[in-house]
């Protein structure tokens, strides 16, 4: 929440900066004092919400609001509302000197936007002191945070999907543990090449998925300094990279149950039970080939600017939205 409350604090002292006469309507007919309240609390909102979310609400509801994005949404939508109130309600000629930043914002809209069509008419007209500059810069600021915005809650239903399926997929390997303590030999990673040369139980099938964990770890520590880089608020590189060890634990058993079978006629059984941990670490790097889609999903939701697929669903953002 540290950028957060430096915003908060930046736009105040716009604000305040901000001539308004109690009188005077603003081009879409609001008044400039009216509509100068409403920043206000809009900027009180997000104080509020910035407060909750470092301590001033009980750990349940901070725990929810860490799943749902209840704080971090709501005090990005409630400086993004106060920001485009603040540029309505400013002269044209300080709105001129935010016209490029807001058009490199505005970079994900489609082209045929005709809020962004008209802010580029106005920039080519080279005049700072155009009446209207703010109502027109305003409402394409207003679309871009918009997007913003939805992006950011993929990002978040992501990156819970991921959380849901590791929990599935940690259950699964509990059972799994559970049946071969249960259940001797009943998951044969191995046979008569076992340490103890008995039936196959818990403390082997534990060691091939821990081995199976090694060989993802592997891949991951490969990737770990491409998250440096990509920043995200709900901590996407992080999750999308978690989830490959459990993914790993599984394909390591997995891949020595079926060797030697008809699904893997080609990859021959391994001899001793030094080989069966080198198939271990094998599997469990060859999650690569599962996990794929999730980087490919992960990376679109953490580039800077959408793909053309998504950029044409986020064509269907609505223009505003309501401040909470």
């Amino acid at each position: 929440m540290h950028r957060a409350r430096t915003r908060l604090r930046v736009l105040r002292y716009e604000l305040k900066a901000t001539c308004v006469q109690p009188d005077r309507l603003c081009r879409n007919g609001v008044l400039e004092v009216e509509l100068r309240a409403g920043a206000n609390g809009l900027l009180d909102s997000a104080a509020n919400y910035i407060h909750q979310a470092a301590g001033g609400r009980a750990a349940p509801w901070r725990l929810s609001s860490w799943w749902n994005g209840h704080a971090y949404e709501g005090t990005q939508a409630c400086l993004h509302a106060a920001e485009v109130a603040i540029i309505g309600l400013s002269e044209p000629a300080r709105v001129w000197n935010r016209i490029d930043a807001v058009l490199a914002l505005a970079g994900p809209l489609c082209q045929r936007d005709p809020r962004l069509n008209l802010v580029e008419q106005l920039r080519r007209r080279n005049n700072p002191q155009d009446d209207r500059l703010p109502t027109a810069v305003a409402a394409l600021l207003e679309a871009a945070y918009a997007v913003q915005e939805e992006r950011a809650v993929r990002s978040r239903n992501f990156r819970n999907r991921l959380i849901r399926a590791g929990g599935t997929l940690s259950l699964l390997l509990g059972v799994t543990l559970a049946v071969a303590w249960r259940n001797a030999g009943a998951i044969p990673v191995c046979t008569s090449d076992c340490p103890a040369q008995g039936a196959c139980g818990l403390r082997e099938v534990g060691l091939v998925m821990l081995l199976g964990m090694l060989g993802a770890a592997t891949h991951v520590a490969g990737r770990l300094q491409k998250m440096g880089g990509s920043w995200n608020p709900y901590n996407l590189p992080f999750y999308q990279e978690l989830i490959k060890l459990p993914i790993g634990a599984l394909t390591a058993v997995i891949g020595l149950l079926l060797v030697g079978t008809n699904w893997l006629p080609v990859i021959q059984p391994p001899t001793s039970w030094r080989g069966v941990m080198a198939y271990a670490v094998a599997f469990g790097l060859a999650q690569i080939a599962l996990t794929r889609n999730i980087d490919q999903r992960a990376e679109k939701l953490l580039a800077s600017e959408p793909d053309p697929d998504e950029a044409k669903q986020l064509e269907k953002v609505p223009d505003t939205k309501a401040a909470t």
